[in-house]
């Protein structure tokens, strides 16, 4: 086919819920003879404007996306560490935190027409749009080959392979060891070194998914069943006979790799773990040989990690249950490491310095909003000539940031009364903040507040302290890497 007498038209338009976010792209490819044959289809997608809502974002049209996001990075969009650390799971390493700069672009689908398969429309229509404007240097590719609509097993492996191979051939490497490929704009970058032999394999490929049913299961791994099914004290004694009838068994791995300290951390018993490290499973605690390259206790820390992302987008997150934390203490104290704050009361919100106020409110971000508490406390008198006495202000003229969190049905209450009152309130934040070790909270504010008519006046017109705590956190953000780093600038040289 004469690959010159083809016409490319692309159409990019911004998505119809989040335009600042996502640009969606179609490419059709056009034979002046033969019509329409090659179409194209992929996102652009701006992580600076996700504000911490990435994965939510990414989890609203379809599951594509989700696996995408939550496989390969974080709610701010920046790649997980253990797929560019050193590790089993990081597969070639030719993939780094340059991943964090610039735009994702994720290609959704590429189909060519039956009749011209195999005669390079697809690597030209693919070549054509990584040069175009839509993918620029910083920028990385991702694509996922997933054939669709095949049911038979052995068809499906075989268009997954075709497609994987059609990837590769255009300078796309898997990243780490998941089924996600990337392609780098930059010809020096470290995956343009990997041959097209030399690219790892996805972790699944040496366990693929079993299709032996629970009953069956039962049968071949009866104690790996048990531990799932029982996390009451009848466990010990059941372990206890497995290994009483033959003590290997308490090491043996099932189809997928998975040893029984394996399964039992993954299913968070704790009765059969505490069972389990009565003996000693120091090979099997670092062996991370399974369908999902981790040991027991990265297995649980991926737990954790997945648990608090999904409540934080659609539960909200209560922190890490106590079973969680006890068996995070047991696998430490079995590995010889040392148990940090993680594994202390503390750690049900994620502490790991020890230094968090309630282990949620770390020194440097206390830091951080006693700088903004302060900052609108000292600067917000300034405004007070700009009430007219006996009349309500408008929040919007004010040049602070602290009015704008003052919702429309408060607005008739904006006198220069409400507005000291206000102010009282980030001074009280202030002085919580410096004075005690306390975590931030309404009520702890509210004791350094004095009870005057301003105050007074401020509360009975339905004005709230977390009207402040909305105002000083969005400015900290604002401030920090996630926005323009403005803070970075003025205090990092500042030893506090």
């Amino acid at each position: 086919m004469d690959l010159n007498a083809l016409a490319l038209r692309t159409k990019a338009k911004n998505h119809w819920e989040h335009p600042r976010v996502i640009k969606t792209i179609s490419v059709t490819v056009k034979h002046p003879q033969f019509g329409d044959i090659v179409s194209l289809e992929a996102w652009r997608i701006s992580r600076a404007h996700c504000a911490g809502s990435f994965l939510e974002i990414m989890d609203e049209d379809m599951d594509e996306m989700h696996q995408f996001s939550v496989t390969l990075f974080d709610k701010y969009g920046n790649v997980r560490p253990h797929l560019v650390n050193p590790g089993h799971r990081s597969g070639t390493g030719c993939w780094g935190r340059e991943m964090d700069s610039g735009e994702l672009v994720y290609i959704l689908d590429i189909t060519v027409q039956e009749p011209y398969r195999g005669k390079g429309v697809g690597t030209w229509t693919l070549l054509q749009f990584l040069e175009s404007e839509h993918v620029q240097t910083d920028d990385t590719v991702v694509c996922w080959p997933t054939p669709v609509g095949i049911r038979d097993k052995s068809l499906f492996n075989t268009a997954r392979n075709a497609q994987i191979a059609f990837f590769r051939k255009n300078d796309f490497r898997r990243i780490g060891r998941t089924g996600f490929f990337g392609y780098s704009p930059k010809s020096d970058h470290p995956s343009r070194s990997i041959p097209l032999d030399g690219d790892t394999g996805a972790l699944d490929d040496d366990f693929p998914a079993s299709s032996t049913s629970f009953e069956q299961r039962k049968l071949r791994f009866p104690l790996h069943c048990a531990i799932i099914d029982d996390k009451t004290m009848n466990v010990a004694s059941i372990i206890q006979s497995f290994y009483d009838q033959d003590p290997r068994s308490i090491h043996k791995a099932d189809d997928m790799g998975f040893t029984p300290i394996f399964v039992a951390v993954s299913s968070l018993n704790v009765v059969a773990t505490r069972k389990l490290l009565e003996w000693d499973l120091r090979a099997d605690l670092e062996n991370a040989a399974n369908a999902e390259g981790t040991t027991p206790l990265e297995r649980l820390a991926d737990t954790m990690r997945s648990g608090r992302e999904f409540a934080e987008i659609f539960l909200g997150w209560k922190g890490y249950s106590q079973d969680e934390l006890t068996l995070q203490e047991l696998l430490k104290q079995a590995m010889g490491q040392t148990a940090d704050a993680n594994i202390s009361e503390n750690g049900k919100y994620g502490c790991t310095c020890n230094q968090c106020a309630g282990g949620w409110l770390s020194p440097r971000m206390r830091f951080r909003l006693d700088v903004d508490a302060v900052f609108w406390a000292d600067s917000m008198p300034m405004n007070f000539d700009s009430f007219t006495k006996g009349q309500p202000a408008d929040p919007s003229d004010m040049m602070d940031s602290p009015s704008s969190f003052i919702p429309p049905a408060l607005y008739p209450s904006f006198y220069l009364s409400f507005y000291k009152g206000y102010c009282a309130v980030l001074r009280a934040i202030h002085d919580l903040l410096t004075t005690t070790d306390d975590p931030l909270s309404a009520g702890g504010v509210r004791r350094f507040i004095e009870p005057d008519r301003n105050s007074e006046f401020f509360f009975q017109k339905g004005g709230r302290i977390e009207y402040a705590f909305d105002s000083i956190t969005t400015c900290a953000q604002e401030q920090s890497p996630l926005g323009d780093d403005t803070f970075s600038e003025t205090f990092g040289d500042n030893e506090d």
